[in-house]
């Protein structure tokens, strides 16, 4: 089965109805509730969505979106480990260096997201929603 990390970008997406990400982001959420696909979110997602989603919606809408993310998705632990990797990064943002190594600590296939440019390393693959649909979906 494939497993992925899907950063809080993709998150946003589904939650907040962004288009035109909203559709692949959809159909990508489907699949890992269904259990098709394997998906992880980073311990530090959770908080960060709160705040985001929390902004734009109530604060109940908000804790609600974050229950159901707890049960469709498993968590990535942000570890001593991943926190000294990301330290020793070369990602210019500390966030995303987290998410790549979280995204490695579970041996996830890829990372989910739009901001792919600033994704340095090369150990994992990281893909936009709708370039994940098209290469597994064949």
């Amino acid at each position: 089965m494939r497993a992925v990390l899907c950063d809080i970008n993709f998150v946003l997406d589904i939650f907040l109805k962004r288009e035109p990400f909203y559709s692949p982001a959809a159909q990508l959420f489907e699949k890992i509730e269904t259990g098709k696909i394997k998906g992880y979110l980073s311990s530090l997602s959770f908080p960060t969505l709160f705040y985001l989603l929390s902004k734009e919606l109530k604060r109940d809408a908000a804790i609600k979106a974050l229950k159901k993310l707890r049960i469709v998705f498993s968590v990535a632990p942000v570890d001593q480990k991943i926190i000294d990797l990301s330290l020793e990064s070369r990602f210019r943002d500390f966030e995303d260096a987290v998410q790549y190594y979280s995204a490695l600590s579970v041996k996830a296939d890829c990372v989910i997201t739009r901001n792919k440019s600033d994704y340095v390393e090369d150990k994992l693959l990281v893909l936009s929603s709708e370039e994940f649909l098209a290469l597994y979906e064949q």
